[in-house]
């Protein structure tokens, strides 16, 4: 009887050949050429103050204005002359925070609507744009911060929550305001992220993982509108954490202290009012924190304890941890 040997599988060969390589060759050596300028031209604008717009009579819409960074935002806007929709599933909170608005002689709406039903969020901009006119720019606040272990049983329902509300709010929010921003070729679009979307911590698997696609869904849209060479701006807004719920700071544990709501609230109106792309709160934490990321894993872990970041769960997390810790 023959025996059939096994032929060792053939290598997989890929051809990596670019269209156009000559032509390649040309444009990567400009852009090579346009570095340094570049980075130039960034270092000496950071020593200036950036123009920033007059937004005296726009529209403003904010949601998960009930409290937090959402009701400073809305003050802060009113402030400028803006006309606010405070949008938030807490109706009283909403109404509290565009009532404070109003006693000072602004103009503000509220509506109490779950970001997560589309039909809500129709309705909402229909009466909006009755009450207050066109959007002119929209702040993508609403969000739900609670941890949890990734295996714990307990926490399927919290799960679906931080994606719908994190996520597919601000997806649902875009959709139906942007289209009205690019037929008028003006407004701005802001989504309230986090320093969480730039490196993963321990407890918060799922809230981490709503922040990472956020900062890639912006940057996508980012690129379509260049594409379209419209006008309309993206913003994203990537704070450290904030204090603005004494529940949510009994879970943490940090080397660096939470952050007051006026402060960030300050700097976040700075980067909306001046268009920038992406930024951080407070402004010097996204390089380091990138800069990091680059070095070797065992490097970085060793910096992630010294500059540590502890959340402490519910007991069932607690119990999983203990459970299964080496």
């Amino acid at each position: 009887m023959a025996i059939v040997r096994n032929k060792s599988p053939k290598k997989c060969q890929y051809k990596q050949i670019p269209a156009n390589p000559i032509r390649l060759i040309f444009e990567i050596l400009l852009c090579v050429s346009l570095i340094i300028p570049a980075v130039l031209w960034a270092t000496i604008k950071l020593f200036f103050k950036s123009p920033r717009k007059n937004i005296s009579g726009q529209v403003v819409l904010v949601t998960g204005a009930a409290r937090g960074l959402g009701r400073e935002l809305c003050l802060r806007f009113h402030t400028l002359g803006a006309k606010v929709a405070c949008v938030d599933v807490d109706g009283e909170g909403c109404a509290e925070t565009a009532k404070a608005i109003n006693r000072h002689g602004g103009m503000a709406k509220n509506y109490k609507v779950d970001v997560t039903d589309r039909k809500q969020i129709r309705d909402m901009h229909m009466t909006v744009v009755k009450e207050l006119g066109p959007v002119d720019i929209v702040v993508n606040n609403a969000g739900i911060v609670l941890a949890h272990m990734y295996v714990n049983p307990e926490s399927d329902q919290l799960i679906e929550d931080l994606i719908n509300v994190n996520l597919l709010g601000q997806i649902w929010i875009n959709r139906e305001l942007l289209p009205s921003m690019l037929e008028r070729n003006h407004g701005q679009i802001v989504a309230i992220s986090s320093m969480s979307s730039m490196s993963g911590l321990s407890g918060i698997s799922t809230y981490t993982a709503t922040k990472w696609a956020t900062n890639g869904m912006m940057e996508s849209l980012h690129n379509e509108l260049r594409a379209l060479k419209s006008a309309v701006v993206s913003t994203t807004v990537c704070p450290y954490f904030i204090e603005t719920n004494p529940e949510i700071s009994k879970h943490l544990e940090l080397r660096l202290p939470e952050m007051p709501t006026s402060f960030v609230g300050e700097i976040v109106m700075n980067g909306i009012l001046e268009n920038r792309r992406i930024f951080s709160v407070p402004n010097h934490f996204m390089f380091p924190v990138k800069l990091v990321r680059t070095l070797p894993d065992n490097l970085q872990w060793i910096i992630n304890r010294v500059f540590y970041v502890n959340i402490i769960g519910f007991p069932k997390d607690v119990e999983l941890m203990n459970r299964y810790r080496q």
